[in-house]
């Protein structure tokens, strides 16, 4: 199989893509704005129980930085010496995400100041290296793939299957729900086996848009109807092996008569809309200022001479000018203090302008 881990480093975040055999398969974004204010998957902390809650064999941990992790005990129980108060060394296992802290595994460490972080997490280049063994990173503008283009693709709620037809996928607060639709998709063969051929095609990209967006929990695949059972195992086995290579823990039930299929994918943390998305569907007002300063040094360095005037929204405006995040340095260093910053109260979040001053 060849893969390969895709870097960015923009002003503001760093993106990266895992792509195999030609196509992305998972996204991942480090932002600025968030470097030692949570924790990482993998990071060493030196904790301090703050409370230990018996109906659920479970102790919550101060870290020191976001929300309070969660420790289960297991089938053995809580281990001797774990009281309120008491300093302990913990792994983080999966990150926080929605209302819930991160999950959390004791680890050895030595006595010390608590809470304090021992091992902070690498950059997300280095992890994903440390992840992918088999794969080299390589900057993305060095290839075809247009990351752009693919973070855009895994926010949108359709996305279209390969060969024909379309996905529609949401989020609800008990599961994640994807409805195939044919959308006029055309093939060889009777109906019975088009809506094969479609479902198929199907499972392969909702495996692949789950892994990419970073779904997880209960996930419901509404599938084209099938009346034999065949054919719905079929489908069955080709969505198991969509998810073969996640690295994510992935339980796949059998389809039902009514041709649903139902997956529990391990949360691992935030999905992207999540991170870059209000719960109303738009961009957080920190994405559409980095996609416009994105856009301001492209725009650079098509025009390497003159001074560029980026005019943005009160609220992108607003934060920009608190520069919280040091972008103007940051940007002077790779373009020139070329630059300056307008704003428009008749731009809305999402549009921005970018001109000659």
């Amino acid at each position: 199989m060849n893969r390969q881990i895709l870097i960015e480093e923009n002003i503001g975040e760093t993106r990266a893509a895992v792509a195999e055999n030609g196509r992305i398969v998972e996204l991942h974004l480090d932002r600025w704005s968030e470097a030692g204010q949570r924790a990482v998957e993998g990071e060493i902390y030196r904790g301090r129980i703050r409370r230990v809650e018996p109906a659920l064999n479970a102790a919550f941990v101060d870290l020191g930085v976001g929300e309070e992790g969660f420790l289960p005990f297991g089938k053995a129980g809580r281990p001797k010496g774990l009281h309120e108060g008491a300093a302990i060394g913990v792994r983080i296992a999966r990150e926080a995400y929605a209302e819930k802290g991160p999950n959390l595994g004791l680890v050895e460490v030595e006595p010390g100041e608590a809470p304090d972080c021992l091992e902070p997490a690498d950059i997300l280049a280095q992890r994903l290296v440390r992840t992918f063994s088999d794969a080299e990173p390589v900057w993305a503008d060095e290839t075809d793939y247009d990351l752009e283009e693919a973070f855009d693709e895994a926010l949108e709620p359709q996305v279209a299957i390969p060969g024909g037809g379309s996905l529609y996928i949401e989020a609800t607060r008990a599961m994640t729900t994807i409805d195939v639709d044919a959308d006029g998709r055309k093939g060889q063969g009777n109906a019975a086996q088009l809506a094969v051929q479609l479902n198929n095609s199907a499972a392969k990209e909702a495996a692949r848009q789950a892994r990419m967006r970073g779904i997880g929990g209960m996930i419901a695949i509404d599938f084209v109807h099938m009346r034999g059972q065949p054919d719905r195992k079929a489908v069955e086995q080709t969505l198991r092996g969509a998810f073969r290579r996640d690295r994510a823990k992935v339980d796949v039930a059998p389809l039902s008569q009514f041709c649903i299929g139902e997956i529990a994918r391990q949360r691992r943390g935030r999905t992207l809309a999540e991170i870059m998305l209000e719960t109303d569907g738009r961009p957080t007002v920190e994405t559409a200022a980095l996609a416009a300063l994105r856009r301001l040094e492209g725009e650079a360095r098509s025009d390497r001479a003159r001074k560029l005037r980026l005019t943005v929204g009160a609220e992108v405006y607003a934060w920009l000018d608190g520069d919280s995040i040091a972008w103007r340095a940051a940007l002077a260093d790779r373009i020139g203090p070329r630059f300056e910053l307008a704003e428009s109260a008749e731009l809305d979040r999402e549009t921005c302008r970018v001109a000659r001053a």
